[in-house]
């Protein structure tokens, strides 16, 4: 680990305490803390990790005289895309791109934050067609979501340019790679498949009022998933159950709520993976299973927690859907 000064010129190696969580804004909150007994002397603006994208600026100091050491927090550089907005082009009412991956990616990140970050120039063996961002999201989110439509992921490199000069952050859009197993096959990868039918698909929803000026409303899912006031599961496979939430303030609230409840208890599929110790992953990468009756789970790394504790590195991940 190098710290870095104001102006990301490297000052030297450090060893310290750091946890670094990156991912998407809604899983992750892309920023660090470390601390250390020395680095209050050294005044830094920043820190990376050479050939990755661990590193960030340091944006918030807490000195503690009596303990003899020092906390520093900031974001990440995927922290710092998180902290941009997409704008719609002049007279368009959405931001709609088309061309080469690295090659949008350029343009959107023209002049964000003083051309810091420095896109890849070769070809990604990805194009955009007339992709649509959502109104007014973050750059990371933005960034990211398009390139998981195509099965690309976005790459963040910290990496020195020549002596005296500051670090540069490199940004290109990569394949993501795909961790892939199949239910009675050996992969390499321990994995575990669970079908989990207890679920409830019929729920009852008890809102506001008495008796039978009781607000009612009943919620179905059906095999795919999808919820709504339309009955699927009927008979023996009918299950049901009551959500009591006297407090909605309208029929629209009781639905909300509602359907979080149901996509929480309701029937599932699950798939669980043990990582090897060697196999590394990035945000954007997808775990990928194949149960016996065909069902397929894909879903992406969202969240990656870096940390390091008395000199010991250690990972955690979060999948899409596993909150």
């Amino acid at each position: 680990m190098i710290i870095l000064d104001s102006n990301l010129n490297e000052l030297g190696e450090v060893e310290v305490d750091i946890d670094i969580e990156i991912g998407r804004t809604d899983s992750a909150t892309n920023d660090f803390e470390m601390t250390n007994a020395t680095l209050q002397d050294l005044n830094p603006g920043g820190f990376y990790i050479p050939g990755t994208e661990f590193g960030g600026l340091i944006e918030y100091t807490k000195d503690r005289a009596a303990q003899d050491y020092t906390t520093l927090k900031g974001y990440t550089w995927r922290g710092l895309l998180s902290k941009w907005i997409i704008m719609p082009d002049a007279g368009e009412n959405y931001k709609v791109v088309s061309g080469e991956a690295n090659s949008v990616i350029a343009d959107l990140l023209n002049g964000v934050l003083g051309d810091f970050f420095v896109v890849s120039s070769e070809d990604s063996g990805c194009t955009i067609t007339n992709y649509q961002f959502p109104l007014y999201i973050n750059m990371l989110d933005g960034i990211e979501l398009m390139l998981e439509s195509y099965g690309y992921r976005l790459k963040l490199v910290g990496q020195k340019v020549a002596a005296g000069q500051p670090i540069q952050v490199k940004v290109s859009a990569v394949a993501a790679t795909v961790v892939s197993g199949t239910f009675n096959e050996d992969n390499g990868i321990p994995m575990a498949f669970t079908q989990d039918m207890m679920g409830i698909n019929h729920l009852i929803c008890g809102g506001s009022g008495e008796l039978q000026n009781r607000m009612i409303v009943h919620l179905y899912i059906n095999q795919l998933g999808q919820i709504s006031q339309t009955q699927y599961y009927t008979g023996f496979k009918e299950r049901q159950e009551f959500f009591d939430f006297a407090s909605a303030e309208s029929e629209d609230d009781l639905i909300a709520n509602g359907t979080e409840y149901l996509k929480e208890n309701a029937s599932c599929k699950m798939l669980e993976m043990e990582a090897p110790e060697d196999m590394e992953l990035d945000i954007g990468d997808v775990v990928k299973g194949t149960f016996p009756d065909g069902t397929i789970i894909e879903s992406p790394v969202i969240s990656k927690v870096f940390a390091i504790k008395e000199g010991v590195i250690s990972y955690e991940y979060k999948i899409k859907g596993e909150e």
